[in-house]
Order: C-alpha cells, then sequence, then structure tokens
C-alpha cells in the first residue's frame, strides 16, 4: 500500500513539475516589457493601499469599486520590499489619474517600472500556486494527465497570457473562479471532504475580493446545490434541503470570512465598502455608469441591453482572439458527449465539462447584457472555463485514438503527445510576445484586444536612445505608465479629455511646450474624438512609427517639425 501511495504522489509531483516548467517562463520572461493603460492606476491605488494600512487608515482602502483588493496587496507587498521609506515619508495619497506618484518616486531615486516588475513577479508566484492547485483538483475529476493538459493549455493559451502578465484583476479572478467551482464540484458530486468545501468558500471569497463580476459563482454554485436535491439516493426531500442549506451555510460564510480578513477596510467601515462595491457594480451593470454619475439607484430605470447583440460580439472575439487547439478541443468535447463508443465520459467528467461551460457561458451573457462594459478582457473566465474543457476533449480524443491503434499505448508516448500539443498552443502565441492579449486567429482580420498601451515601450526606447533624453520632453497621448514608466525624460500626458471636451486650444498650448509629439492612431476607431488632430498632421511624416504585427500603432513626432497651419487646423481656424 505505501509504495502504490508513494508511486501516486511521485506522478502528481511529476506532473506539477512538468506544468511548471511548461507556464512559469511565459509568465516571467520579459514581464516588464509592457503597461497598459489601466496599470499604472492600480500601481497608484497599491501604494496607496500600502500606505493606508501600514498608517492604520482602514477606511481609506476603497479606491475602486471592483475592488481589487486582491491586487492591491500584492502591489503592496512588493512596495513594502522595494521601498519600506514610503510609508514614513509622509507624502499621503496620490490621485490615480495623475502623475505625482512617479514623480515622487523618482525623486527618492525609485522607478515606478521596478515596482511594477516586482508585482508582476510576486503575481506570477500567485498565479503558479493557483494553476497547481487547480491541477490538483480538477485530476481528482478527469485524471491526472487531463488535468495536466487542461490547466496548461488554459494558462499559456495567448489571451490567457496576455492579461495575466499584466497587474490587471482579470488573470488571478479567472483562477479564482475556476478552483471555486472545482472544488464545489469535488465536494458534491465526488467526495464530501470539507477541505473541498472551504477551499470552493475561499476561493469565492479571493474572487469577489478581486472583482464583483465573479457574483455568477454564486449562481451557479447555488444550481449545484439545487441539482443535488434530486439526485436519487436514500435521503428524503426535507434531508437533502437542508443539508443543502448547511452546506452553502459553511461554503458563504468561509467566502466572508476570508473577504472580511484579507479587507481591513471591511473592520472598520464594512457598510462603506459595500455599498461602495455592490452599489457600484450594480448602477454600471443596469443604469450605465457609476454612483457619482447616477448619483442613485433608481430600481424603475434598471435595464439591461434586450438584444443579443452584444453575447454574439463577444463570442465573436472569444472564436477571434481563441487558439485552433481549443477549437478542436471543444469539438472533442461535443463527440465525446453524443458518440455511441463504449469508452463514454465517466458522469463526473460530463457533469464537470457541463459545469465549466455554464461557467464560461455566465460571463458572457453578463458582460454582453449588463451595460456599460463590453472589453473582451472582462469574459477572462470564459477563457479559462473553454480552454480546460478543451484539454479534456483533447485528452478524451488521446483515449479514443488508444483504444483503435495499439503502438500509442507506450509508457511515455501519451505524455510525449501533450506536451508537444501544449507546445503548439504556445507556438501560436510567440509571434505575438510581449503582446500576447494581441493574438488573433487565422481567420481573423483583427485582434479581440489592442490599443491596450502596446508599442508605447518601444517608443520610448527610441527617444531615450536619443542624445539628452533625460532632458527631453515629450507629449504622449495617454501617456501616463504606458510611456512614462519607460521614458527617463519628462512626460506631459495628453489627456483624451481636451478632445472629448473640444479644448483644443489646450492641446496646441501643450503641444509648443514639448520636444516630441506621440500619438497613438492604433485608437482612432475606437475614439473618434481623436481624428481631429490626426488628419491636421496627416501630411507630416512622422520621425519614427511603431508597427506591430502590421499595424500602425504609434507615431513619434518631433515638435519642431509641425507648421503653423497643423495647429490652426487642429484650432479650427
Amino acid at each position: 500500500m505505501k509504495t502504490i501511495v508513494s508511486q501516486s504522489n511521485f506522478s502528481r509531483l511529476r506532473h506539477i513539475l512538468i506544468l511548471l516548467a511548461l507556464v512559469v517562463p511565459s509568465w516571467v520572461i520579459n514581464i516588464a516589457r509592457v503597461v497598459n493603460v489601466d496599470e499604472p492606476r492600480w500601481v497608484i491605488r497599491g501604494a496607496n493601499y500600502y500606505y493606508a494600512i501600514t498608517h492604520g487608515d482602514f477606511e481609506n482602502t476603497l479606491y475602486e469599486y471592483h475592488p481589487g483588493v486582491t491586487n492591491m496587496w500584492i502591489v503592496a507587498t512588493a512596495m513594502h520590499f522595494y521601498f519600506p521609506e514610503y510609508r514614513g515619508m509622509g507624502q499621503g495619497y496620490f490621485d490615480p489619474l495623475k502623475p505625482k506618484f512617479e514623480e515622487f518616486l523618482r525623486g527618492h531615486g525609485r522607478e515606478a517600472i521596478d515596482l511594477v516588475r516586482n508585482s508582476r513577479l510576486i503575481q506570477a508566484a500567485v498565479l503558479a500556486v493557483l494553476a497547481v492547485t487547480g491541477f490538483l483538483l480538477l485530476q481528482l475529476l478527469v485524471g491526472e494527465k487531463a488535468a495536466l493538459l487542461s490547466i496548461a493549455l488554459a494558462t499559456i493559451a495567448p489571451f490567457f497570457l496576455g492579461h495575466s502578465r499584466l497587474l490587471n484583476l482579470e488573470g488571478m479572478l479567472s483562477l479564482y473562479v475556476l478552483l471555486s467551482i472545482l472544488g464545489a464540484q469535488l465536494y458534491l458530486n465526488k467526495e464530501r471532504k470539507l477541505v473541498y468545501l472551504l477551499l470552493s468558500g475561499a476561493a469565492f471569497g479571493l474572487a469577489q475580493l478581486s472583482k464583483s463580476s465573479s457574483i455568477v459563482v454564486l449562481g451557479l454554485v447555488g444550481l449545484m446545490l439545487v441539482a443535488g436535491l434530486f439526485k436519487k439516493n436514500e435521503k428524503t426531500f426535507s434531508a437533502k434541503f437542508w443539508d443543502a442549506v448547511r452546506v452553502f451555510l459553511i461554503w458563504f460564510g468561509t467566502a466572508a470570512l476570508v473577504y472580511f480578513v484579507l479587507w481591513p477596510g471591511m473592520w472598520v467601515a464594512p457598510g462603506k465598502m459595500l455599498s461602495g462595491v455592490y452599489g457600484n457594480a450594480i448602477s454600471y451593470a443596469f443604469q450605465g455608469a457609476r454612483l457619482d454619475v447616477t448619483e442613485q439607484l433608481e430600481p424603475s430605470g434598471f435595464s439591461l441591453i434586450t438584444s443579443f447583440d452584444g453575447v454574439a460580439e463577444f463570442f465573436q472575439k472569444w472564436a477571434s482572439s481563441s487558439t485552433p487547439v481549443t477549437w478542436l478541443g471543444l469539438l472533442f468535447v461535443a463527440f465525446a458527449f453524443f458518440s455511441k463508443d463504449k469508452e463514454r465520459l465517466p458522469a463526473i467528467t460530463k457533469s464537470t465539462l457541463i459545469y465549466l461551460g455554464m461557467l464560461g457561458l455566465l460571463f458572457i451573457l453578463m458582460f454582453g447584457l449588463a451595460q456599460g462594459r463590453d472589453s473582451q478582457h472582462y469574459i477572462l473566465s470564459s477563457y479559462v472555463s473553454f480552454d480546460v474543457m478543451a484539454g479534456i476533449g483533447w485528452w478524451y480524443a488521446w483515449v479514443w485514438m488508444q483504444n483503435r491503434w495499439a503502438g500509442l499505448n507506450r509508457v511515455y508516448t501519451a505524455m510525449a503527445a501533450l506536451i508537444l500539443l501544449i507546445f503548439v498552443q504556445i507556438g501560436f502565441g510567440l509571434p505575438y510576445a510581449p503582446y500576447y492579449f494581441n493574438y488573433k486567429s487565422p481567420f481573423a482580420s483583427l485582434p479581440a484586444t489592442y490599443g491596450y498601451g502596446e508599442g508605447y515601450a518601444e517608443a520610448a526606447d527610441y527617444l531615450a536612445q536619443k542624445p539628452n533624453a533625460k532632458e527631453m520632453h515629450a507629449y504622449v497621448y495617454s501617456g501616463m505608465g504606458t510611456f512614462s514608466f519607460f521614458f527617463p525624460g519628462e512626460t506631459m500626458v495628453f489627456k483624451r479629455i481636451h478632445l472629448i471636451k473640444g479644448d483644443y486650444s489646450a492641446v496646441t498650448e501643450e503641444m509648443r511646450q514639448n520636444d516630441y509629439l506621440v500619438l497613438y492612431p492604433i485608437v482612432r476607431g475606437k475614439q473618434p474624438e481623436t481624428e481631429r488632430v490626426l488628419n491636421a498632421l496627416q501630411d507630416i511624416n512622422p520621425e519614427k512609427k511603431i508597427v506591430i504585427n502590421g499595424l500602425d500603432y504609434v507615431y513619434i513626432y518631433r515638435v519642431a517639425d509641425i507648421p503653423e497651419e497643423a495647429y490652426k487646423e487642429i484650432e479650427g481656424k
């Protein structure tokens, strides 16, 4: 018996090491080569969080309704090791929309990009733990090799990989959500070990601390409990009902405990924290804006997008940013469900696939029907769910082939085939490194996500190579962090709000104050207000263009080369 147990443990350890060897390098290589448009705000919020925690100002730990607490703990931890003196300098809190924080760091011999790098490395360690935990749970449901393949395909898929390398909320959120569903599935439908239920509840609590959109897990776990009421066994319906109530209370209580313990704001002002998170989330979903815009929740005015155009668009973009490996894996899942082959899927595997599919669909439906949110990364949990399903589908297809061709049953053939498939998945994303989220399928014309800050690091590098770069001034469209973290000189942010409000004189005045103008034409389709400036400069050749995957991302102009006529055209004179 001891020999069998030790062999089993060795097998799991071997698969864990293979998983880490395959996915961790993708999370850490060139880890600080891109800063997206959202990250600078979360870096500053994380620094503010660190300041609040170290000063006991727990009530001041709500900065965004997401609420992003898990992300802020990571940045705060990085700040503690990188610049511990920060907490004792009396500078207070920085506005996440202004560059004062970055100026403060440089004034004390620190660079924001170093804080970003350290934070991302900590995040990579967290993701590695989550991936291993996901493997350990999933292998109890579908087997070790299928679990290895599924978790690996999901975590190195280009769209997930691109976002998990950034300090946004979606990467960790999607794995917390996955763990919560897998833990609940194990407890309710495989083995009634309390540890699975507690882990599921804790993962849900962490997901809620990351982003309130993970509330869909509550509905899915509730559905799993309801489904258990109709299982045929010796228990009466009443006994099953009260057991479901007990299980839910333990699960939800664990989530609430994690939520409370890990967010100091809940210790002193729970009402403020909860109303800020869920009030704003509800307002955004049903009223299209947060509470400081709508001022109050008006249930009589609540509405969802009644057409399914948003849902269809999310599906279309999912298909365009997922690899053929995922497509084929999902086809194999369908084949496994409907095949009359004797090697049918075990019941526990079928229900796991069903719940994963429902999880992916729920995120798409939520954001497809709600108002105010349409970015593709909001459904990253759907990508992870579908990729895990695809991995199970590929394993089913492999077993199906093994039953027909004896030569595939050799000892190391299966592992070699799995690793090869994982490398194929990696191969689809490599041409897009380090901007993996720019991946588009062979049949797509445009990436599902672009104009997210990519290209600015190359633009900053170009100007940084010039003589006296530290004394240089650059006027950069949405350049806070995306450009300024990489540029040693002075960055003045070209604010989009000037264009939206039609304050063109402010634009031209600020242009004249700088040595270089850096524009971001890749977003002109999404932000048509930029056309006025771009059209005024269309006859001027940029000194430098940053082109990525055949698309023009960044134009760099020397301000001295811009004629007076261009300024007049921008001002409408």
